[in-house]
C-alpha cells in the first residue's frame, strides 16, 4: 500500500551480518582450551619453596591436605611408585597424628628401601638425633630408632616408665622461722620483714597471728612469742621464739 512504511527482513539482515555480531560478542574464533602443563601425580609444585616442604613434613599428616600429602611424600621418597613410599603412606595414614618426617627417618632407621630421587632432608634443619642408631641405617644397624612415643588412650605397655616428675616442695617463711626456733630454742628467729604505710600494723598482727597458733607452721597455739622491732624508720622486722616451757 503506497505510503506504509517499509520494515527490514531481521531474520535475513541478523543471518547476513552473524559474522559482525559474533565479533562483537567476542567470538569471531572459537576459543582455544588452554591446555594444562602435564604434572607428574605427587610432584612438588615448582612454586613451594624447600623450606615449605620442610615444613610442611614435620606438620602433623591430618593437618595436611591431600595435596600437600603428595608434595611431601614426593619430597622425601621421589616421585612415582616405590615400596618406600606406599609403606610411608601407610603408616602415616595410620598414625595421622605423626609427621611424615619422624615417620620417614624411621623407616631409613630400620633400612627402607632408599628413596627414589627425593630429596634427602637436610640433617642441619631437622634433628635427626633422636632417631639414628650407632650404625648407618641399613649397614646392618643395631640401635633402635629413639623417636618420642606418642601415648595414645588404651595403648597397653610392657612396663611403666620412669616417672620424671619431682614434686616441688615450697618451704614458707613461716616454716623456716619456725624450723630455725625449734632448733635453737630461747632464741629469736627472724620470721618477716614489713615496710611502708601499714608495716607496724602488718606486723603486729603477725605476732597475734604466730602466738595464737593461726598459722600451722607455729601450731599449737601459745607455743611460740613473737614481737616486732622497728630496725629502721618504717621497717619493721617479726621475730619469733619457742616457748622454754614448749620445747
Amino acid at each position: 500500500m503506497a505510503g506504509e512504511p517499509v520494515w527490514p527482513d531481521w531474520g535475513e539482515f541478523i543471518t547476513r551480518d552473524r559474522e559482525h555480531i559474533n565479533q562483537l560478542r567476542g567470538m569471531s574464533q572459537p576459543q582455544q582450551p588452554t591446555q594444562p602443563q602435564p604434572t607428574r601425580m605427587g610432584e612438588p609444585d615448582m612454586e613451594i619453596t624447600e623450606t615449605e616442604l620442610r615444613e610442611m613434613a614435620c606438620t602433623p599428616w591430618h593437618d595436611l591436605t591431600a595435596g600437600q600429602q603428595r608434595m611431601v611424600l614426593a619430597h622425601l621418597c621421589g616421585p612415582g611408585k616405590s615400596t618406600a613410599r606406599t609403606g610411608l603412606r601407610d603408616a602415616l595414614n595410620m598414625n595421622p597424628t605423626r609427621t611424615a618426617m619422624e615417620l620417614w627417618e624411621i623407616q631409613q632407621a630400620a633400612g627402607a628401601e632408599p628413596s627414589t630421587g627425593g630429596h634427602q632432608p637436610d640433617t642441619v634443619d631437622t634433628d635427626m638425633s633422636t632417631t639414628t642408631g650407632t650404625d648407618a641405617a641399613g649397614a646392618g644397624a643395631t640401635g633402635e630408632p629413639a623417636a618420642p612415643v606418642r601415648w595414645e588412650p588404651g595403648m597397653l605397655v610392657d612396663e611403666l616408665p620412669e616417672d620424671l616428675h619431682r614434686a616441688c616442695v615450697v618451704v614458707s617463711d613461716a616454716q623456716k622461722a619456725a624450723t630455725a626456733a625449734r632448733e635453737h630454742p630461747g632464741q629469736w628467729a627472724m620470721y618477716s620483714e614489713h615496710t611502708g604505710q601499714h608495716a607496724r600494723r602488718v606486723a603486729l598482727d603477725k605476732c597475734r597471728r604466730v602466738t595464737r597458733g593461726k598459722v600451722q607452721a607455729f601450731r599449737p597455739a601459745g607455743s611460740f612469742e613473737a614481737c616486732a622491732r622497728e630496725v629502721e624508720a618504717g621497717h619493721y622486722v617479726v621475730f619469733v621464739s619457742l616457748r622454754v616451757e614448749a620445747s
